[in-house]
């Protein structure tokens, strides 16, 4: 263990409690009072460049994150960090998939390990705190810029924690918007969003960017080829684009003109592509994305002229109307398969989803194809929760149903097939259980602390053959 980092700063009468420890006063022989010190620890102890999958919070060892610090990390310096909230509880994942951004760019990464889908925010709000704390108080953060991003359930924490504790400069959502809200906004931050096209949330993303223009939080929204997922790495960079850009607006940090000159250079390559394919829509998107993200920081008239013109033009203006025609639809659809999942039968069901299936792939109408993708990543994710519901009151019959439309509709999925070997454990058909274990694992299950700790599975545990799904897993982790 190495020793802390001590930084002695010197000042007269008062100082912050809060970051420090008080050295008591004293009068020299000279009469003259002696000098306050200001004592600032930093925790040294963690190597830089590697993730640390599970750090214990000193205040509350329950509560613990995943950690990972750039190479060029000094305590030395202030730094600033994105805190993650992953709807699985999986700190590690986004520090993962982000870390080349955190070096490239030199953000200290910090990810949840206990927030997860399914808390509510009375739970979650006091682990938050904790886990937020613990980082400031072991690491040398700018309080200026402190970001946070969550995916899914965990972008609605993230943006939690800006709209009700405040102290971040910016929300960095994925896959979904803000919690639902009684009152005004009061608390000042930046936001920008993220959703794949195929993303059931994906309206709702583009509707929460458009209740924003009216309002004042400056604000961007990226589309990209997906479905409800983390954002790919090479469109995840446009958030720390977007947050060092906002931080030179602020004067936080020296301009970069390289890194501007580089984002304009990187979008009129993307614009020609699109010139090319006769994507109009995607055009004036790219457009207005260029005047918000360097509006401040150098000449957006061409950017903004170039936004409008297209606008302007009939042939987008009836585009953008098929589009809004197709996301109340979607809405309305959205709708009847939450009151039909109970009403309809099986059969009905295997059915709809086979006619989805056929419309997701009419190359003839993009548009209708991928909204018939954005519903099936919908019905699996209702699925899944009508699965689980149905699982933990042990409605059996109702599990069955929802885990066979779940293994219909999302087959490459691995979480149908725990849930099934939850399902025959509880049935004591342990060999049909130890079978769906083996297909979960086949799918890419690997959440070996899930398994061990899970009550249903208790039965199976001397079960020669569930040893071996550990021992595969462990192999695997």
């Amino acid at each position: 263990m190495k020793f802390h980092f001590i930084v002695y700063c010197l000042l007269f009468i008062v100082y912050c409690s809060s970051c420090s420890r008080k050295n008591s006063g004293s009068v020299n022989k000279n009469g003259i009072d002696s000098v306050k010190t200001i004592v600032l620890s930093f925790d040294t102890s963690f190597e830089n460049g590697k993730i640390i999958p599970v750090i214990k919070c000193v205040k509350d060892p329950s509560v613990n994150y995943a950690l990972y610090l750039p190479r060029k990390y000094s305590s030395a310096n202030k730094n600033p960090v994105i805190y993650f909230f992953d709807s699985h509880g999986s700190g590690s994942f986004p520090l993962e998939k982000y870390k080349g951004l955190a070096e490239k760019y030199g953000y200290i990464l910090a990810g949840s390990n206990n927030s997860k889908n399914g808390m509510s925010w009375e739970q979650n709000h006091p682990q938050i705190q904790t886990f937020m704390s613990d980082v400031k108080s072991r690491f040398n953060i700018d309080g200026r810029r402190i970001y946070v991003c969550g995916f899914s359930g965990g972008s609605r924490v993230a943006s939690s924690v800006a709209i009700f504790d405040g102290g971040v400069s910016c929300v960095i959502g994925m896959g979904a918007g803000f919690p639902s809200l009684s009152e005004p906004i009061n608390n000042k931050f930046d936001y920008i969003g993220f959703a794949g096209n195929e993303d059931f949330n994906m309206n709702e993303m583009i509707a929460l960017s458009a209740s924003m223009d009216n309002s004042l939080i400056r604000h961007q929204l990226i589309i990209f080829n997906g479905h409800h997922e983390w954002a790919p790495v090479e469109k995840a960079e446009d958030a720390f684009v977007w947050i060092e850009f906002n931080a030179m607006r602020e004067g936080l940090i020296s301009k970069n003109d390289s890194l501007i000159k580089n984002f304009i250079s990187k979008n009129e390559n993307e614009l020609k592509v699109f010139g090319k394919k006769k994507k109009k829509y995607e055009e004036m998107f790219l457009w207005k994305k260029m005047n918000v993200f360097l509006d401040g920081l150098t000449d957006v008239s061409d950017f903004q002229k170039k936004a409008e013109q297209l606008s302007a033009s009939e042939e987008l203006k009836k585009e953008m109307l098929q589009k809004n025609n197709l996301a109340k639809q979607e809405l309305v659809q959205q709708e009847q398969y939450r009151n039909d999942f109970v009403l309809r039968d099986l059969s009905w069901w295997m059915n709809e989803i086979k006619k989805l299936n056929q419309l997701a792939k009419n190359k003839s109408d993009e548009e209708k194809a991928v909204m018939s993708k954005r519903l099936l990543n919908y019905l699996s994710l209702l699925a899944y929760m009508n699965a689980s519901s149905a699982l933990q009151s042990n409605q059996l019959d109702m599990t069955e149903k929802s885990l066979k439309i779940y293994e219909q509709v999302d087959p490459e999925n691995s979480e149908h097939q725990y849930l099934f070997a939850d399902f025959y454990a509880i049935k004591k058909e342990n060999a049909k259980a130890i079978l769906a274990l083996k297909n979960a694992v086949k799918l890419g299950f690997n959440d070996l602390v899930r398994m061990e700790s899970d009550a249903m599975l208790s039965m199976l545990k001397s079960d020669e053959e569930y040893k071996q799904s550990v021992e595969r897993l462990k192999v695997k982790n």
